[in-house]
């Protein structure tokens, strides 16, 4: 995530479990001190998490209290995203592209994957006006509007990777806004995609992680396949009919 890409995990996956420090040498015949206790080396995993999905506490738009790593994201697969009303926008089409994800993918999301937009500025986007953006939305039990203390939104943001090197671009909300990350948290796999895209090519990254599956009812993918009795049973995978207007 600035750096958390597909190569930096792969990289993390292969560090030494077994690097540790060895006892002081042996001197004549006196036998060798005791060595201290060895320590079990963190993880990749666990390093990811450390360094780039710290552990904030958040509010959720309908009041529930959580912590980023644990309640959230922890042994799921989730799509981050950031909302913000300094750049309306771009907000807007961020979140027409979530719902139309959200229909796409039907029951998958709040059990296979979640959704989370998160306030890029929370002293601006409390979670009344987060909660309204939910419901105008349409936003399921799993697509969840995200605020919190600045400082902690600001940590998240900045172990999440939506951040530029340059210092006017990234004080921009617009900046955080345009990108989307997605990972397979136990897989240590991320990638991630520009938000104001087509819905459709949103849709074809996550595909290519998460797996196809079938469609939900009113998918625009489920109208086009769908057959007998049992429309839902399409399966997704021509994104070529997903548009933003569909949602």
């Amino acid at each position: 995530m600035n750096a958390v890409t597909r190569r930096t995990c792969i990289a993390m996956g292969g560090l030494s479990a077994g690097l540790v420090a060895f006892g002081a040498r042996e001197t004549g015949i006196l036998s060798k001190p005791e060595a201290a206790p060895l320590r079990p080396a963190a993880s990749a995993r666990d390093l990811l998490q450390q360094r780039h999905l710290p552990n904030v506490a958040l509010v959720t738009h309908d009041g529930r209290r959580v912590r980023f790593y644990d309640d959230l994201v922890k042994d799921k697969k989730v799509v981050l995203t950031f909302v913000s009303s300094r750049a309306r926008g771009d907000t807007d089409k961020v979140m027409k592209n979530l719902a139309t994800i959200q229909r796409l993918f039907g029951g998958r999301v709040g059990t296979d994957l979640f959704l989370y937009s998160i306030a890029r500025t929370p002293e601006r986007d409390a979670r009344g006006r987060l909660n309204a953006w939910a419901v105008w939305n349409g936003a399921g039990p799993g697509w969840k509007f995200l605020t919190g203390a600045p400082s902690d939104v600001e940590t998240l943001r900045q172990g999440l990777g939506f951040t530029s090197e340059d210092a006017a671009e990234d004080a921009d909300p617009r900046y955080s806004v345009g990108l989307v990350r997605y990972g397979s948290e136990p897989e240590m796999r991320w990638g991630h995609c520009q938000s104001q895209a087509d819905a459709r090519v949103l849709a074809h990254s996550l595909l290519l992680d998460f797996g196809t599956g079938p469609a939900s009812v009113d998918s625009p993918i489920t109208r086009a396949f769908g057959t007998g009795a049992d429309p839902a049973n399409a399966p997704v995978w021509n994104c070529r009919l997903l548009r933003t207007s569909a949602a």
